[in-house]
């Protein structure tokens, strides 16, 4: 049985870097020394694999924002502004607070707030309007990514520079290397250990399995006397707290300031590693490392092999549309 439920993933795999192979060669490049290059450029060295840890801090978060939100059957496309609404929450309140610590302490504490908050629209609309969240959330991330230009043009600007962005933040309040030449800092440590925690709350507590029934089926939820729209939004607040903290964290630990524009997709890539990982959280984690080794990898596979980089940003995709088409035909 063990060795079944191995066949799917080994399928997708084996697809999926077939096809890359082939577009690989579409591209005028040799697969095995496009594939040696995009494996040296990421993981091969500390520093590259220092960089794939490092990129990997928001992914893995911003995956984890979307398995709460998808296992409580929410369709929360909006990760990535309440990501941006995290970010521009950590760059207010950075530079307010004279003690690093404090200061720590709240931005990511109003990161997480400010993500949570962002959905409170969407849920409103859901429960009251009948709008589906997977409408309403896409939506304000064009709100969210708005709202961010104004504020790095209007209120967060720095005056002593020229391009819009915000005051930095000190060295003293950034979350500095944990080893010295090794970019990752401990947010990616405690990006990974919010990993395990929500792996163990879906897994062992009653509130995961309440979230989980709501998901599988509202009425039957009903039907035992819970409150599903409490559920639900309880894990839409939830999911919206750990994509804002993803945005802090960028904050906090790569960028020192907020910008426009900011993130770059991250939010989009961590709901696709959602995906790729089934949902589960560890398994979105792994998804959410992959992407972002590909990533670190893509700038090593061009200059090296000669092949586009924005190839390493396809194959997640043709990862997720495989494993969603293995899984549709397999429902048939």
């Amino acid at each position: 049985m063990r060795a079944r439920s191995l066949i799917l993933p080994i399928s997708v795999a084996g697809a999926t870097l077939a096809l890359s192979a082939l577009l690989v060669v579409v591209a005028g490049g040799s697969p095995l020394l496009a594939f040696a290059a995009l494996l040296d450029g990421s993981i091969s060295s500390i520093p590259s694999l220092g960089e794939t840890l490092a990129r990997s801090t928001g992914l893995i978060l911003c995956a984890l924002a979307a398995v709460v939100a998808f296992r409580a059957g929410v369709l929360n496309i909006g990760v990535e502004g309440q990501l941006l609404m995290g970010a521009a929450a950590a760059a207010a309140i950075g530079p307010l607070f004279e003690s690093p610590s404090v200061s720590r302490l709240a931005l990511l504490s109003g990161a997480a707030l400010a993500g949570a908050l962002s959905v409170l629209p969407a849920f409103w609309l859901a429960e009251k309007r009948g709008v589906p969240p997977v409408l309403s959330t896409i939506l304000l991330n064009l709100v969210a990514a708005a709202a961010v230009t104004w504020l790095v043009r209007g209120p967060l600007r720095d005056p002593a520079g020229d391009y819009p962005q915000s005051r930095p933040l000190s060295d003293e309040i950034r979350l500095n290397p944990l080893i010295s030449g090794f970019r990752p800092s401990a947010a990616v440590v405690l990006a990974l250990l919010l990993a395990v925690v929500v792996w163990l709350v879906l897994r062992e507590t009653t509130w995961g399995l309440k979230l989980r029934a709501a998901g599988l089926s509202p009425k039957a939820t009903r039907s035992a006397g819970l409150n599903d729209v409490r559920i639900r939004g309880l894990s839409f607040a939830a999911s919206g707290a750990l994509a804002g903290l993803a945005g802090g964290l960028e904050v906090a630990a790569i960028t020192g300031r907020l910008y426009d524009p900011f993130a770059a997709g991250i939010g989009f890539t961590g709901i696709a590693a959602a995906l790729l990982g089934g949902t589960h959280p560890l398994g979105a984690t792994a998804a959410a490392v992959l992407f972002a080794a590909l990533g670190v990898g893509s700038n090593a596979m061009q200059r090296d092999a000669g092949v586009p980089a924005a190839l390493a940003t396809v194959i997640p995709a043709i990862l997720v549309l495989a494993l969603l088409m293995a899984k549709g035909k397999r429902k048939e």
